[in-house]
């Protein structure tokens, strides 16, 4: 027993000295993660491919700084959205199914609403009938007058939307920044708004056209102010 008391003592003396051996190495490798993890968070563009968003100082310390005996670190965090890719990040618009997308979804539910408010005002200009007196024939009108025109204002602004986005998409993509945006926006907007009443001839289109160019002009007036629309 003694004899085997005294080998295993030597591996277990054998097995400490090994870990201290590579504890110094494990912390050298930790202290080289953590300090490219700490230039990253300081320097987004080494994250981003070469792009860089405008960034501001963020002290998770602001605080409590003065407690702790000064400041202990700051990051630079970007103020705008970050973007894996350069080329997302310099996309100027967004893409044609998302633009349609938008165009035609803010059509419905814009003409919608519209049209039920409309609709609402119409019954209260409604002359008096004793054959709807109670309060549920009244909400049955109500409800019918608003939700008709509701209905069919929605259906054409939405189309109205399908069409100007899918024009507004084409022609800029024809274009290829030959021809500044705001010229193809008013271009897709006549397109839109002629292809729109074309069915009641060319006099009805040429002049819907030229009230959709009008339109379309003060949407890219009002992008310069809300980029988003």
């Amino acid at each position: 027993m003694g004899l085997l008391d005294i080998l295993g003592g030597r591996d277990r003396r054998a097995q400490r000295e090994a870990e201290e051996e590579e504890e110094p190495a494990a912390a050298a490798t930790d202290a080289t993660t953590s300090g490219s993890s700490r230039e990253m968070l300081r320097d987004p563009a080494a994250s981003l491919g070469g792009f860089e968003p405008p960034n501001r100082l963020y002290d998770p310390y602001a605080d409590i700084s003065t407690a702790m005996g000064g400041r202990r670190a700051a990051f630079q965090l970007p103020e705008g959205p970050e973007f894996v890719f350069q080329e997302e990040a310099a996309a100027r618009r967004r893409g044609w199914t998302e633009n349609l997308q938008y165009y035609t979804g803010l059509g419905y539910l814009g003409g919608g609403a519209t049209g039920f408010a409309i609709g609402g005002y119409r019954y209260l200009n409604l002359p008096a009938d004793p054959a709807f007196s109670t309060t549920k024939l009244k909400a049955n009108r109500l409800l019918n007058t608003s939700g008709s025109v509701g209905r069919r204002m929605a259906c054409s602004s939405a189309i109205l939307g399908l069409f100007f986005s899918t024009s507004e998409s084409y022609i800029t993509h024809m274009a290829d920044g030959r021809v500044p945006d705001e010229a193809c926006t008013v271009a897709a907007g006549f397109v839109a708004a002629g292809l729109f009443r074309s069915v009641r001839g060319p006099k009805a289109a040429s002049i819907a056209g030229t009230v959709g160019a009008v339109a379309a002009g003060g949407l890219a007036a009002a992008r310069q102010y809300f980029p988003s629309l």
